[in-house]
């Protein structure tokens, strides 16, 4: 169980310190957004436009070698558009694209502005 905690705390570090090199002076930030991830659950992250929210986020999935998508979210935009549709395929069928909710790491931006309905279809997809 030492090793575990060990290694876990080795790799913890290693991947702060790749994701202060690119964020500097958010250093509670990111171990909070390190802790959520290990918790496997959800961050919220709030402030004002150019404290590094995005760099942060894209900088953390690359160190981790995760899928990344973001989403920017828009009074128009359909819940299909989060959670992915079917199409018509090449081959005359239907094949499922699905949307930027797939992704391992997934930052929502402006969520205020999506209708209920698509704010539920990425709550759901949460969960």
């Amino acid at each position: 169980m030492k090793e575990e905690a060990s290694w876990f705390r080795e790799r913890f570090e290693a991947v702060r310190q790749e994701v202060a090199r690119a964020v500097v002076g958010q250093t509670d930030v990111v171990e909070g957004v390190l802790a959520g991830l290990a918790a496997n659950g959800h961050v919220l992250l709030q402030g004002m436009p150019g404290l590094g929210k995005t760099l942060m986020v894209r900088t953390l999935s690359e160190a981790l070698h995760l899928s990344f998508s973001r989403i920017q979210f828009t009074p128009d935009m359909m819940p299909a558009d989060v959670t992915g549709t079917q199409v018509l395929g090449e081959g005359r069928a239907f094949e499922y694209r699905a949307g930027p909710i797939f992704a391992n790491i997934v930052l929502a931006d402006e969520i205020n502005r999506a209708t209920p309905k698509t704010q539920s279809a990425m709550l759901e997809a949460m969960q």
